[in-house]
């Protein structure tokens, strides 16, 4: 049961500020649940997209000696595409039941090797069909790079699975993406799909239109780096996040955090739809500025509250712990 004092705010519902993982006044304690696994998925179910050519239905390999900081440009029509990093200053790419694909190189080093590549379909099946033409498809992709490459990908109906590489942009219409020893930031998005990351760095911006983000042991590469979480639909669960500027949103489902606040850092989490969930150290030093319209706000932590204001458009606390020295923005309007 959550003891009331002069600094202790009342129950909640929407909102809430953990110290061990209760939820509300009247539910059992209980402990924070660990955050599901990274999963590699399986080859999806052959789908129709409109403007694809068909696949030539054969199995090859190419691979190429490059410069170790290689740039790398892949366009993915169809297929599970799974990308590690290793040792060797090579690229390898094998597509199984797909089509023939062919390496161009863009750019050269001065010692001449490649560091700019473009693995695309082959030019006898490439016809006229707009960007679509370059898009490699297969009932499974795989690919070694050096480990600090940096990966550039379009992709279209794909399960992506990247480990071990320097940087990826990825943008996806539609599949899951998992992301692990990701070192210099990673920017993804996909329009149906989950999105997760899991012990990687840098500058990190994740979105999906439909369906969850999990983070998992991310840290910044460099001061002022951003963490960035969107959905429109799902929820999102962070936990052991290092970065001092985090912003998570979603539209429908909630937003979980689970770490601690560092000093001079800046969290804003935002829902229109669902629950903001906090646990974090009960010595936390921070300003809390929490609003929101239908629900209520419920700290199991003591805090000061230094203002409240609670209009028809519903209520506004802010709080403080400790110092206050990171602030942290909540925001939920049901």
């Amino acid at each position: 049961m959550i003891k009331h004092s002069k600094k202790l705010i009342g129950t909640a519902l929407s909102m809430c500020i953990l110290a061990g993982g209760a939820y509300s006044q009247t539910a059992p304690p209980r402990q924070p649940k660990p955050l599901p696994k990274v999963e590699v998925y399986g080859p999806p179910e052959p789908k129709s997209f409109p403007g694809f050519p068909q696949t030539d239905g054969v199995t090859t390999e190419k691979s190429v000696m490059v410069d170790p900081n290689v740039n790398i440009k892949l366009c993915v029509g169809e297929g599970n595409l799974k990308i590690n990093g290793w040792e060797r200053d090579e690229v390898r790419i094998f597509v199984k039941d797909g089509s023939k694909i062919e390496v161009k190189i863009l750019e050269k080093d001065p010692s001449g090797k490649p560091n700019w590549i473009h693995i695309k379909r082959a030019p006898e099946r490439a016809q006229s069909r707009g960007q679509i033409r370059e898009c490699v498809s297969g009932q499974s992709i795989e690919m070694d790079v050096p480990m600090k490459a940096s990966l550039t990908i379009d992709g279209r109906v794909t399960q992506t699975a990247v480990d071990s590489v320097k940087k990826i942009y990825i943008k996806n219409i539609e599949g899951d993406l998992s992301f692990r020893n990701i070192t210099g930031g990673i920017t993804a998005s996909t329009l149906q799909g989950g999105v997760s990351v899991e012990n990687s760095g840098g500058s990190i911006s994740l979105e999906t239109s439909t369906g969850n983000i999990i983070a998992f042991e991310v840290s910044p590469g460099q001061i002022g780096d951003l963490f960035k979480a969107k959905t429109n639909s799902g929820t999102i669960s962070l936990q052991k996040l290092d970065h001092r500027q985090i912003e998570a949103s979603s539209i429908t489902g909630s937003v979980n955090f689970n770490g601690k606040f560092l000093i001079g850092g800046q969290y804003n989490f935002k829902t229109s739809n669902g629950a903001v969930r906090l646990t974090i150290p009960a010595l936390s030093s921070c300003t809390i500025k929490a609003s929101y319209g239908f629900g209520r706000f419920n700290s199991e932590i003591p805090m000061n509250i230094l203002t409240e204001n609670d209009t028809p458009g519903g209520k506004t606390v802010v709080a403080s712990m400790g110092g206050g020295d990171a602030a942290v923005n909540i925001t939920t309007t049901n």
